[in-house]
């Protein structure tokens, strides 16, 4: 009995033991995510931010407003990922099976479904490039007021749909029927920037083409 019970201890001890030195030895991996967003939502004073603009309500001349900050990354983290590695993107964390570069941009997982295509941005960070433009978060969802002095500044011709080499200006009654229009490409493609005055009212809209509108 003791000879079963000293074989049953030497087990659990092993097993133990085991279990620490697995830990010990198991590879970590790093997970790089983005730099946090340069703006603050509690202080939209005097500042110019990237946004979509979902809706406008004239009776109490209200705008909601989404804030979205693009997906840049640390250039000395980029460069130091290693297959078996992550980035944090869009949501949801890619490993790294692969690490290339093609053209100028350095590619994870070239060639798959999760491919990742990062560039240096001039502020010299690294940015994600998707299909149309680079990657974009949504970051912010404010309900902000409209100031009397408000104007927007479209870059796109109404007829044809292609960029104007100088903007129209409409006031707020013009932005709210543009608005409605139906046949309107919209304000919520990445083709608007919005800028707060010194009250924090939502002073100026300004629109410009994009390719993918």
């Amino acid at each position: 009995m003791k000879k079963m019970i000293a074989l049953i201890l030497a087990a659990f001890l092993f097993t133990g033991m085991a279990g620490v030195t697995g830990t010990a030895v198991a590879e970590e991996h790093t997970v790089v995510t983005a730099l946090a967003a340069e703006v603050n939502p509690d202080h939209l004073i005097s500042i110019a931010v990237d946004a979509k603009i979902t809706g406008y309500d004239p009776d109490r001349d209200l705008a909601s407003v989404t804030i979205i900050v693009p997906e840049r990354y640390d250039p000395e983290e980029i460069k130091a990922l290693r297959v078996g590695d992550a980035i944090y993107t869009q949501g949801q964390e890619v490993s790294i099976r692969t690490i290339s570069e093609v053209d100028g941009y350095i590619v994870l997982n070239n060639g798959a479904d999760d491919e990742v295509y990062l560039f240096e941005s001039v502020d010299l960070n690294y940015w994600i490039m998707d299909i149309n433009d680079n990657t974009w978060t949504e970051f912010v969802k404010e309900t902000v007021p409209v100031a009397d002095h408000f104007l927007f500044l479209d870059e796109i011709d109404p007829v044809t749909g292609e960029g104007l080499l100088n903007p129209t200006v409409h006031n707020k009654a013009e932005f709210l029927e543009i608005m409605n229009n139906p046949d309107d490409p919209g304000f919520d493609i990445r083709n608007v920037k919005a800028v707060f005055d010194e009250h924090g009212d939502l002073a100026l809209i300004r629109r410009i083409y994009v390719p993918w509108q």
